[in-house]
């Protein structure tokens, strides 16, 4: 009988770890996080997976399409980390920590202004812009960041487009500016030892003020009156 229980008890056991060991190596819907993806309005979006399995370093990317209408922004439902880009860029990339639901979002007109930060050479800096896009009207705030990298130092900022200069200017690494239009912004760097030039703000596609932030007709055409004035003044004191 002794021997009888004996054996009961070592098929059992066996049977445990078999079971057991089936567990671990036969992975179940929770050893996933699953990745859902939509739009809404005149666009589409993909994803670069369906599902990352826990526990690893799998990221998925999310892209955006515009089909008519112009691209907003992506609202995810879900916990996960930035890898690159954010909710304002048509490339999102994410690591999740949790089931992810990703809606692109489009508009059926431009209702934003865009931001886009470079750095140039770019092996020797970086230049983030966030965020990238406000709301048109809004007022809304953009921080633009250099990011110096292999020994480069920061020399100044150009920008392209109508905005004002909120805190900084084109000398600061960070600059604060409100955008009235699409703006772009390049961050100079230069190699240690060379010699820094002066800031330039190109006048086309509605170049500024790199002080003010005032349009350049505007600041030229102040310019212009003084000097007409002031020859009218003199002509009339030698009258």
């Amino acid at each position: 009988m002794k021997k009888l229980i004996s054996i009961a008890l070592v098929v059992m056991m066996v049977l445990a770890m078999t079971v057991s060991v089936s567990a671990v190596v036969s992975p179940t819907p929770k050893d996933y996080y699953y990745i859902e993806v939509d739009a809404v309005g005149k666009g589409s979006a993909t994803k670069s997976t369906d599902k990352i399995q826990i526990g690893t370093d799998g990221t998925v990317t999310f892209n955006a399409y515009e089909e008519g209408g112009f691209f907003t922004k992506w609202v995810i439902d879900g916990k996960y980390d930035v890898i690159t880009g954010g909710e304002y860029d048509y490339e999102f990339i994410i690591k999740p920590g949790s089931n992810i639901k990703a809606v692109a979002y489009f508009s059926e007109e431009k209702d934003y202004l865009n931001v886009r930060a470079s750095a140039d050479p770019e092996n020797l800096g970086d230049a983030t812009a966030d965020p990238g896009r406000v709301k048109k009207g809004s007022n809304g705030s953009v921080t633009l960041t250099a990011i110096s990298k292999n020994g480069g130092v920061f020399q100044n900022w150009t920008l392209i487009g109508d905005y004002e200069i909120v805190s900084g200017d084109l000398n600061s690494e960070e600059l604060v500016i409100i955008p009235y239009t699409d703006v772009d912004a390049v961050a100079h760097f230069t190699k240690p030892g060379e010699t820094p030039t002066e800031p330039t703000t190109p006048e086309k596609d509605g170049g500024t003020s790199p002080k003010t932030g005032y349009p350049l007709f505007f600041i030229f055409g102040a310019m212009g009156l003084a000097i007409i004035t002031g020859a009218v003044a003199t002509k009339k004191i030698k009258g």
